[in-house]
């Protein structure tokens, strides 16, 4: 089984690693880092530097470039790949740019799987989560389970997809690591941060996602009250010198919630479960939205 794996960055020289095992690899990078042209001599494998004819050889092509050229390295091979090829984008690139290429690849009869990567290869190496998405995902999910890598497809998944899922999980990730910054060193700064983990530990004991959860549907419930809480946290960090900007967010989407409980109320038993508290949210921020 052939396979080309585009891109030789911290991605694809994992990838490469770890098929090389299992599959006949070739690499291929635009511009080539003394990283990846050690990874080719390590592994013994040849490195191109242009697509060409030669992609027309290959059974798999992996696709781990950066998101914003993600388009212009398939658009590149497009004209190569053979129709039983498939084609795996493990970029970054945006829903719509993943849908647009599930769609000029399936009018040339080659399958196009949107794979998304579910967390941090620089923490979690290999053995980091990867979600698929499109018609062809079974081929994908088995290429991946021959490597060991952990993957998982949709059911019924479209190009697209998984890159939604993965941009939700970024709004809660990265929204997380900036407030985690802001906390952290404004405990630090305080010479409190090892408390701090200790008065963190019933989420530790709760569990994440029903924590989320937790707060989300209390959220319906309680939104003025800890708007006043947050409200004395930006106090606190600008009285230490390290004003909040994620928390100025935060009291924004507080004033955003308390206007609409005042508006137009949820029914009693809102908060009761997590759907209703979604539902009504959704609901009510897309009426702000609209007017």
């Amino acid at each position: 089984m052939k396979l080309a794996i585009i891109g030789c960055g911290e991605v694809g020289r994992l990838y490469a690693a770890a098929a090389a095992e299992a599959f006949d690899v070739v690499l291929c990078d635009s511009f080539p880092s003394p990283q990846a042209r050690e990874c080719a001599r390590r592994l013994d494998v040849e490195l191109k530097e242009t697509i060409g004819q030669w992609l027309g050889e290959m059974d798999r092509v992996w696709a781990c470039v950066p998101g914003d050229v993600a388009h212009s390295a398939a658009e590149a091979a497009l004209p190569f790949l053979r129709s039983d090829a498939v084609y795996v984008d493990l970029s970054t690139a945006t829903t719509a740019g993943k849908k647009e290429m599930g769609q000029r690849m399936s009018a040339r009869n080659v399958a196009y799987v949107d794979a998304a990567i579910m967390g941090a290869i620089a923490l979690t190496g290999l053995q980091t989560p990867i979600l698929l998405a499109g018609p062809r995902a079974e081929i994908s999910l088995a290429d991946f389970a021959t490597i060991r890598a952990p993957a998982r497809a949709l059911a019924d998944g479209e190009p697209g997809d998984a890159m939604t899922l993965k941009l939700l999980r970024t709004v809660l990730t990265k929204g997380l690591e900036a407030l985690g910054v802001e906390c952290l060193i404004a405990a630090e700064s305080q010479g409190v941060r090892d408390e701090l983990y200790l008065v963190l530990d019933d989420i530790n004991q709760a569990g994440f996602t029903q924590f989320l959860n937790a707060i989300v549907r209390t959220h319906v419930v309680h939104a003025e009250r800890r708007s006043h809480e947050v409200h004395r946290a930006i106090a606190q960090l600008n009285e230490i010198g390290l004003p909040g900007t994620v928390l100025a967010g935060t009291s924004e989407r507080y004033k955003q919630t308390i206007r609409s409980l005042r508006e137009t109320p949820p029914t009693p038993g809102t908060a009761d479960h997590i759907d209703s508290a979604v539902g009504w949210l959704l609901e009510s921020t897309l009426a702000r939205t609209e007017n």
